[in-house]
């Protein structure tokens, strides 16, 4: 091919010796194949404030491979993605709600560097190049676990739409991906232009537009381009939904100077007569609504309340009811998914020893929590009720009992 070929393995350590397995295997076909071998273990550092586990592994693993192409001259790093990994994907986004950004999935190249030479090629199609070569191969115990969303999609939901509705759903999937993905590209770069003639003043925590010039903007470039100027106040580029836009877009036909709505990362958005004002404000910090879905194993940051929870399973003999930031509960009766979010109307729950269910807001009249106090509280809530209330209370559905088998952990870092 006249390619010279570079192996980079990078360890997470994650799962024990079978980590430590996969490595060696690596290392024995690199060598079979005459091809150059490096790897790396993951660094156990403390996950930075503001990064999931996932967020940070994933740093740590593209680091490594950027410093292993830089060191050996390489132009192109080769990324294993394939076909299912590609419809897994945009059904993740889908079933979360994601705009064009979330369902063009995964890109075929990125910054011109990344290149993923599988991604139209499928798993069955690699494991039989696989055995016809008799090459070994190793695979993750961990895609096995139904606590991961996308596990769950993998292993569920994608193999029932195959079997009742579409045997080639994969392939669809990854062609609406492509479709949606040249359709993004022409709507950024119409998002750019609008932003020229829109956009009348912008500094590093504050953004100034103006309302005639953006209501004159079709809908979906308007959306998109607060979206994006919304994202620029958050270096991790998630947080904003299709809600917090829509409020802004009530803004703009609300005629009243100095009415305002509170976002996350304690933005706050108002109109001074003919200009919509984007800015920083410690009192929407202390106001606005937040939800956050959770992954076991993971970790979360709340920037709202600047503090992250990390969620993972412990032995039983390992709860430790003394630990202040850290409580305990009976996995096997909570119903997934779990969301961290601030409280809502009609919010219930079920205190620690009650028979009985309440409603959040009499609870914590009960126990003289102020109004401010109430907006600010973490709660955990799963498809039933709240579980959890920052600092208070336990539901009594989830408590630990004596014939608890598998325990979550949930700490406040």
């Amino acid at each position: 091919m006249g390619v010279k070929l570079i192996v980079a393995h990078f360890n997470h350590g994650l799962r024990g010796r079978e980590s430590n397995r996969d490595e060696r295997q690596a290392s024995r076909l690199a060598k079979q194949l005459g091809l150059s071998f490096v790897s790396r273990k993951m660094d156990k550092a403390e996950i930075p404030k503001g990064l999931s586990p996932e967020d940070f592994y994933r740093r740590q693993r593209y680091q490594f491979l950027d410093e292993v192409a830089k060191r050996n001259h390489a132009r192109k790093i080769a990324l294993g993605h394939n076909l299912q990994d590609q419809a897994e994907t945009v059904l993740l986004h889908l079933l979360r709600g994601s705009g064009l950004e979330g369902l063009k999935g995964i890109v075929p190249m990125r910054d011109g560097k990344y290149i993923r030479p599988l991604i139209e090629v499928s798993r069955n199609e690699i494991i039989a190049f696989l055995d016809e070569a008799g090459i070994a191969y190793r695979q993750d115990s961990s895609n096995e676990s139904k606590l991961h969303l996308r596990n769950k999609i993998r292993l569920e939901l994608l193999p029932y739409l195959k079997n009742e509705y579409n045997p080639k759903i994969d392939e669809a999937l990854a062609q609406m991906a492509e479709i949606i993905r040249e359709e993004n590209i022409f709507i950024k770069e119409c998002v750019a232009k609008a932003l020229k003639s829109t956009c009348v003043n912008k500094q590093k925590n504050k953004i100034v537009l103006n309302i005639q010039y953006l209501s004159m903007l079709p809908l979906a470039i308007q959306r998109r381009l607060l979206k994006e100027l919304l994202e620029n106040f958050n270096s991790q580029k998630n947080g904003i939904t299709f809600l917090h836009i829509n409020s802004i877009g009530h803004l703009l036909h609300n005629l009243e100077s100095g009415r305002k709505i509170c976002l996350p990362f304690g933005i706050e958005a108002r109109r001074e007569y003919e200009h919509l004002v984007l800015e920083r404000s410690r009192e929407c910090a202390k106001l606005v609504e937040y939800s956050y879905d959770l992954q076991i194993p993971g970790e979360v940051f709340i920037p709202e309340r600047n503090l992250s929870v990390r969620l993972q399973l412990v032995k039983k003999d390992k709860i430790d009811f003394t630990v202040q930031n850290k409580d305990y509960f009976d996995l096997d009766k909570i119903h997934f998914p779990l969301v961290l979010r601030n409280r809502r109307e009609g919010d219930w729950f079920q205190p620690l020893g009650m028979a009985g269910r309440q409603k959040l807001k009499s609870f914590f009249i009960n126990h003289k929590i102020t109004q401010q106090k109430r907006r600010e509280i973490m709660l955990l809530v799963d498809q039933q009720s709240v579980i959890w209330i920052e600092n208070m209370h336990l539901n009594e559905q989830v408590k630990i009992t004596p014939e608890t088998k598998n325990v979550l952990e949930l700490e406040i870092i």
